[in-house]
């Protein structure tokens, strides 16, 4: 064994592990001092240390540290060294000061057993052989290692599945132009090659995390990006939209900017009321932003609509739009009955109210329609009357024929949100807000570390709002990924 590396090809269930046992012990370190502390008291060397940014919130922090591990070369000056397996052992001296869990203890005695084990080899020369049966061994052997037979232009991350199919079927032909490969782990990707407007191929590589969210995205990232070399990082997939900044469902955001809003320190409160003691949080934020090459923002400004007819999902109707179109062709109808059709036998019923029965059940929770029969309130008259006199016209309801593209900020949370004043809350540290999602941030920080640029398009499922569905889920992932490929065909990437 020559790879002085010890921990490059450690397995990806071993770095979830120890990104978690990492997690649990550095979230109840308060600050910078704290972080530096618990290093220093591991023994780790002052080099290794200094070249750490502090200022990272926790997850970034666990992502470049975690990385730094797996590039550190054990030195022959001091062959038993290694950071990692000083900080583990240090650890395990103390598992309960630094609350490791059984799971926790068992990851760090396996990569310390991995750790001494790959050390004898590169003393010896000689590779340690396997187990026998009998006395079967935790330690994985070595993958053969191969370079990429060719240049990766671009590697696409997608968080989810059906994103990865979505942008896979952009070919037409089902994904089947995608190349399925396997990495020095084992985990698939898949590979295509693209040509561009100049005439020149594009190499791209697409992959997906085993789970969603932050680490398992920072993982993949980071280990394909050691393996191929690409010139660029992506990601496409699906995000909320910030409706109050004429956002609508169905649109492109490109993240000029993207920043993890949820990391930072928290401070709790509590407070007396009515006899019972009521507990408060407040966020500090601690807000590190990963940004869009100027150019290419630019070019996005005055980017082609061509890219428009390459979607192929049927654009669906929202249920904004099919609840105002059946409460206004009701409205007609009950005001002007001999010059109206009722809306269930309307001729426009399937295209405009697909769904009609879940419009009905929407509206008659808004209180709009009676409960025991089909006509309006008076709640939705006046509503109705009220929106004609100040659109000064009939139809303002519809929904936009084709999305738009949005260039601003996105930002990453480590939760599912569901909650109508989500916006509102961001807009307090970052105002241009557009979109909310789970991974932008992790692939703006593996790209950062590697020194290659990043683009984020997301297309908007829904508000993150009480209505929050999938409706345009399948739409919204289309056309995120035929964006991010028309536009990899038309720029220059190195431009």
């Amino acid at each position: 064994m020559t790879n002085s590396r010890i921990f490059s090809d450690l397995p990806q269930d071993d770095l979830i592990q120890l990104e978690r046992l990492l997690e649990n012990v550095l979230i109840n370190i308060d600050g910078i001092a704290g972080r530096k502390a618990i290093l220093r008291n591991a023994e780790i060397d002052k080099y290794f240390i200094a070249n750490l940014d502090f200022n990272l919130n926790i997850n970034e922090f666990i992502t470049i540290l975690t990385s730094k591990f797996k590039d550190y070369p054990v030195s022959s000056r001091k062959p038993d060294y290694h950071p990692l397996m000083a900080l583990l052992d240090y650890l395990l001296k103390q598992p309960e000061k630094y609350n490791l869990e059984d799971t926790d203890i068992e990851i760090a005695n396996k990569i310390i057993s991995i750790g001494k084990i790959r050390i004898e080899e590169l003393k010896t020369g000689i590779s340690v052989p396997p187990s026998t049966p009998n006395n079967p061994s935790p330690i994985p052997p070595r993958p053969d290692t191969k370079p990429p037979s060719s240049t990766i232009n671009i590697l696409i991350i997608t968080a989810l599945k059906d994103e990865l199919d979505a942008l896979k079927n952009c070919d037409n032909q089902s994904g089947n132009t995608w190349q399925k490969l396997t990495d020095n782990l084992g985990y698939s990707y898949y590979k295509t090659t693209l040509s561009h407007k100049n005439g020149s191929k594009l190499n791209i590589v697409a992959a997906r995390p085993p789970e969603m969210g932050e680490i398992n995205t920072s993982i993949l990232a980071t280990r394909l990006v050691s393996e191929l070399k690409p010139s660029c990082l992506a990601m496409t997939g699906i995000c909320a939209g910030n409706k109050e900044k004429n956002v609508f469902l169905g649109d492109v955001i490109v993240a000029d900017r993207v920043f993890k809003f949820d990391s930072g320190k928290l401070v709790a409160d509590y407070k007396l009321i009515d006899n019972q003691q009521v507990h408060f949080e407040e966020m500090l934020p601690d807000i590190h932003s990963y940004n869009l090459n100027p150019k290419w923002k630019f070019a996005i400004e005055y980017f082609t609509q061509d890219w428009l007819n390459t979607i192929q999902t049927p654009r669906p109707k929202s249920y904004s739009h099919q609840e105002s179109w059946l409460l206004n062709k009701l409205y007609d109808y009950q005001q002007q009955p001999e010059n109206y059709p009722p809306p269930q036998h309307h001729p426009e019923k399937i295209k405009e109210c697909p769904d009609w029965k879940e419009v009905i059940q929407h509206l008659r929770k808004q209180e709009l329609l009676k409960t025991d029969s089909f006509e309006l309130t008076k709640k939705a008259l006046k509503e109705i009357q009220n929106e004609r006199l100040e659109y000064l016209q009939k139809e303002y309801y519809k929904d936009p024929l084709n999305p738009q593209i949005h260039i601003g900020v996105i930002a990453t949370t480590s939760k599912v949100q569901k909650d109508p004043q989500l916006f509102q809350r961001i807009e307090k540290m970052q105002r241009k807000i557009l979109g909310v999602e789970m991974e932008g941030a992790a692939i703006g920080a593996v790209a950062e570390i590697n020194e290659i640029p990043i683009i984020i398009v997301k297309g908007v499922q829904d508000y993150a709002d009480y209505d929050k569905n999938d409706q345009f889920r399948e739409y919204a992932a289309e056309a995120s990924a035929r964006f991010l490929l028309a536009f990899f065909t038309t720029i220059e990437i190195n431009s």
